[in-house]
């Protein structure tokens, strides 16, 4: 049959026919009922036969905008990711682009595109300092991580109670805490959850809203102190709490945004007080006696682990960093 002939069969210009055979012109729905009409061939096979060419199409460009994308590896820690099992190994580069939009549920891999999509702000300063992959890339990690975690919705009078029975926790070894204290603030509709730093991601932690119902804390062991860790925790914590309808996520560790001068001020003096009660502390300050035997009384006495103290000591310069640094702990990932 010739076009012609096919074209006057369905009642159609013979222009249209022609450019349909050129693959010009798509087959729509119409012209798909129409061709099994006069010819005989169910409307559903050209119908498919036209999505599986327009899939190949545009498979063709994504694969040649992935190979475009290849550049923008050098923003993201590829061989780390890949070396902690986030992306497969052994792939192309242009696998690799692939594995890194899919990896931050991202179409493009421009390094501002993930911190656009979840709406957060990073200063001209601190990206100096940080690689906007590399923080990227370990903020959606723990959002990842947040997804597969069973949280019930937010209250924030439960996460409120959860903190009083975390801070107990201090006394624990890494070990054995990290799992009471996420399964605490899941109750509270709080996921928690600890990503490695990667290099030059530059945070210590995160607070942030995945949902109306749903708020992650997420923390790295950046400096590796656990008078740090803690303070860090009830720090984010405060952001959950407080800070929701001012700014949905709160990034710590990239330097000073006077953007939210008043809210970590605030942060600071909430995780203070929460680790250890303002007039305890003041007694304690008042009375001078920082001996070893004097803190770790003390420390007993408000139920808190000696390196709260000794950290609290240090930062408000009542004593040198060398001292009492017997009471000092550190938390490694290889404790975990």
């Amino acid at each position: 049959m010739t076009q012609r002939e096919l074209a006057v069969r369905l009642g159609r210009p013979a222009q249209v026919v022609n450019e349909i055979v050129k693959a010009k012109k798509a087959i729509t729905p119409d012209t798909a009922l129409e061709l099994e009409m006069v010819l005989g061939i169910d409307a559903q096979y050209w119908a498919n036969l036209e999505s599986r060419y327009r899939m190949t199409l545009a498979r063709q460009r994504a694969q040649d905008e992935l190979v475009a994308g290849v550049a923008a590896l050098n923003h993201y820690p590829i061989r780390e990711m890949t070396k902690r099992g986030w992306i497969k190994a052994g792939l192309d580069k242009p696998g690799k682009v692939k594995a890194l939009q899919m990896f931050l549920g991202l179409a493009v891999v421009e390094p501002r595109a993930y911190t656009e999509a979840i709406g957060f702000r990073i200063t001209e300063a601190a990206q100096r300092k940080v690689s906007l992959g590399a923080l990227s890339v370990w903020l959606r990690k723990g959002e990842l991580e947040a997804q597969t975690a069973c949280t019930g919705e937010y209250d924030a009078e439960a996460f409120r109670q959860s903190l009083l029975d975390i801070r107990r926790l201090t006394r624990q070894p890494l070990t054995e805490f990290i799992p009471t204290m996420s399964t605490l603030c899941a109750g509270a509709g709080v996921a928690f959850c600890l990503v490695p730093e990667l290099p030059r991601s530059g945070a210590n932690g995160v607070a942030r809203w995945l949902s109306d119902g749903q708020a992650l804390i997420q923390m790295s062991l950046r400096y590796k102190w656990a008078d740090v860790f803690w303070f860090s925790f009830f720090h984010e914590a405060c952001h959950i709490l407080r800070h929701r309808t001012q700014r949905r996520i709160v990034v710590d560790g990239l330097g000073l945004d006077p953007a939210l001068t008043n809210m970590e001020s605030e942060a600071d003096a909430f995780a203070s007080d929460m680790l250890i009660p303002p007039g305890a502390w003041q007694d304690f300050c008042n009375d001078g006696d920082f001996s070893l035997a004097s803190t770790r009384e003390f420390a007993r006495s408000v139920e808190i682990a000696p390196f709260i103290v000794v950290g609290r000591l240090q930062k408000e310069k009542r004593i040198g960093y060398s001292q009492l640094a017997t009471l000092k702990t550190r938390y490694e990932w290889s404790d975990l």
